[in-house]
């Protein structure tokens, strides 16, 4: 008799196993990116998350998000973008890639999520973010308002928006992992399911036949 329940367990597994891998529904719960999106060469898995910084669900993913880097495999490199798509975007995507060019991301990114959300700062328009830098770092506001209408952050801006139309990005946040695969809360089912989800893009990734 143990020897058959043992043997019905020994079948019944692997088949648990597999109906939990199937749990995620490509087309439900993320989609494939066409055409694949070119990544940096090399074993690492890249999770990219697009979002703005005027969206309070971005807003609210973020301690989830940090939790989740805390954490995140050896080899996943995750990298953050602003979305561009909407001109509505364009002034903190600007803001974005002005932080990143002066190496201040670090130490504003958080703040500057924080000024929009929990104090209701109107940071919208150059003059407005340049101000708020200048009070929160040691850089002037001229020369933050010569690096955010710069060529270099024109074109940053510019590459994110052709990126994200290529990727079919339309609303925040949303993450594509290896340049494959593309899901967001409204796919994922939410904003926990959605790390759940890129773990599970990652794990794809890691074990696709071509990287």
């Amino acid at each position: 008799m143990r020897r058959q329940l043992a043997l019905v367990v020994g079948l019944v597994l692997p088949l648990v196993m597999t109906a939990a891998q199937a749990g995620v529904v490509e087309s439900m719960e993320y989609v494939r990116v066409s055409p694949t999106q070119p990544v940096p060469p090399g074993p690492k898995i890249l999770v990219q998350e697009v979002f703005w910084y005027g969206c309070p669900h971005c807003f609210h993913l973020e301690p989830l998000l940090n939790k989740w880097l805390a954490h995140k495999p050896a080899d996943v490199t995750f990298e953050r973008q602003a979305a561009a798509i909407s001109p509505y975007w364009l002034p903190q995507a600007r803001a974005f890639f002005a932080f990143k060019d002066l190496g201040l991301l670090k130490a504003l990114h958080d703040k500057f999520f924080n000024a929009i959300h929990v104090h209701h700062e109107v940071l919208d328009n150059a003059a407005t973010i340049s101000a708020w830098v200048a009070h929160h770092s040691h850089v002037s506001a001229t020369r933050f308002t010569s690096v955010y209408r710069s060529f270099a952050v024109g074109l940053a801006v510019r590459k994110a928006r052709q990126q994200q139309n290529e990727e079919g990005i339309h609303s925040v946040p949303t993450f594509i992992v290896d340049g494959r695969y593309r899901t967001n809360p409204s796919l994922a089912g939410g904003r926990r399911q959605l790390l759940r989800e890129v773990d599970y893009l990652v794990h794809k990734a890691q074990h696709a036949e071509t990287h």
